[in-house]
């Protein structure tokens, strides 16, 4: 029986071609090729245009075997124009696309193409008395690009679900990728390579154990995701269990963060004031009559600061604990910074000029210029604008304020069950008293 003859695309196919031809697919007679018009910097080592025949009549079928040769030429334009050429860029793009592949002929189409570019790698590397199949980095392409998944493919799905603050997001999302860039796939994760990746990382980039376990804690959490959605493997703990020390096993004066002395609090404030930094100057001040964070002063507002009350105070409304949130007695010696900072405002915030970051953090930048200030007096990498707080929780111990009282003013969490469960906060009086025994040598 005579072969009958292909039946004509309706109007609604060629109307549905024609108008999805920006997928660089063409039809010619009764196939669709990949097609892609080479930019003219490349057509003197390229040629004018690539073409290659899809092996199908399907557009549906073309649309997916066209997307890994396409992304094939631009790897070759870009070599063209002199532009650097990531090897595991390409790996990971074909990773993709045989992960979405809806069919096994799918899958070969685009493995097929896999091998082609591995052939090139290994044509570009091949040496003496070797094949290009024998050639390593050929070989490691196409192990990458045929086999695993990648780790960071699943970042913004585990970041959907986290409540956290945009702050701590964006440097998770740093934290998971710095340690893709090294792991490309999940199948690379083993505890062995993972360990001496975090002895590179503290080794040769000289990074703190307390840095190396945030990374560690954020890299948990998503190979928690990963397990969850039965991408990483149950029983497997690769991030567990490395012993990271952030002392190296002891704790060192050097290492650990220290208190100023009341001397070197004056001096800090005397250079503030003699730079003309008076933002930073009035800030320092607050700091060192109430022991309060410095995020929390740089945020508060007028209408939480009580001047006229018996024992005039400041609320601090927000903070990472219960105990965070507290009254603050105003000492004597504040009350005319903020008077002056106040002026006849009834709203807004006391430090009203201060700037916000993207993550709406308006300490940044003054705890920046607190840091060069202090450099710049020769205190070291323990010494930062905490430390202040440290002076005023010292100085209530050598006066004998309780500890319960100090714990109060602070903002400090009390760990026994009497005072830390069940007793109330101390009176704004007996705060008022200790607050009084701030005390500061002149200049």
């Amino acid at each position: 029986m005579p072969a009958q003859p292909e039946a004509k695309p309706t109007r609604q196919q060629r109307r549905e071609y024609h108008g999805r031809r920006a997928h660089h697919i063409e039809r010619r007679h009764d196939r669709f090729y990949a097609v892609l018009e080479i930019p003219a910097a490349a057509r003197p080592r390229l040629g004018r245009r690539f073409v290659r025949s899809l092996e199908t009549d399907s557009l549906t079928v073309a649309e997916r075997r066209a997307p890994p040769i396409i992304a094939g030429w631009r790897r070759q334009i870009a070599e063209a124009r002199g532009q650097e050429y990531e090897p595991q860029d390409d790996a990971a793009f074909f990773r993709r696309a045989l992960r979405d592949a809806k069919t096994e002929t799918e899958r070969e189409a685009i493995k097929e193409v896999v091998w082609d570019r591995a052939y090139d790698i290994g044509v570009a590397n091949i040496g003496d008395h070797e094949t290009p199949q024998d050639v390593p980095e050929a070989g490691d392409f196409y192990a990458r690009a045929t086999t695993g998944i990648d780790f960071g493919d699943f970042l913004t799905e585990w970041q959907a679900t986290r409540r956290v603050t945009a702050k701590t997001r964006d440097m998770q999302a740093a934290d998971v990728k710095r340690f893709a860039a090294k792991f490309p796939t999940i199948d690379d994760v083993t505890k062995p390579a993972v360990k001496g990746w975090v002895s590179g990382l503290m080794a040769e980039e000289k990074l703190t154990g307390k840095t190396v376990q945030r990374i560690l804690s954020a890299l948990r959490g998503y190979w928690r995701h990963l397990q969850s959605t039965g991408h990483a493997p149950e029983g497997v703990e690769p991030f567990t269990g490395l012993n990271v020390s952030t002392s190296g096993g002891r704790v060192r004066r050097d290492d650990k963060r220290q208190a100023f002395t009341r001397a070197d609090v004056v001096k800090l404030l005397a250079e503030a004031r003699e730079r003309d930094d008076g933002e930073l100057a009035d800030l320092i001040d607050m700091a060192r009559w109430t022991g309060a964070r410095i995020e929390e002063l740089c945020v508060l507002k007028v209408e939480n600061v009580k001047l006229r009350h018996k024992h005039p105070h400041f609320t601090v409304n927000a903070g990472k604990t219960d105990a965070a949130i507290r009254d603050v007695p105003i000492h004597a010696n504040l009350k005319p910074v903020l008077r002056r900072l106040i002026g006849e405002r009834t709203r807004g915030y006391v430090l009203s000029d201060l700037t916000e970051n993207k993550y709406g953090d308006r300490s940044n930048a003054i705890g920046k210029r607190f840091g060069y200030l202090k450099t710049a007096l020769g205190f070291g990498e323990q010494f930062v604008f905490h430390s202040i707080r440290k002076t005023v929780a010292t100085i209530f111990k050598d006066a004998g304020v309780p500890e319960a009282t100090a714990a109060d003013i602070l903002g400090h969490d009390i760990a026994t069950m009497s005072y830390g469960v069940y007793a109330g906060d101390v009176s704004l009086a007996t705060k008022a008293e200790a607050i009084a025994k701030l005390r500061y040598p002149a200049r």
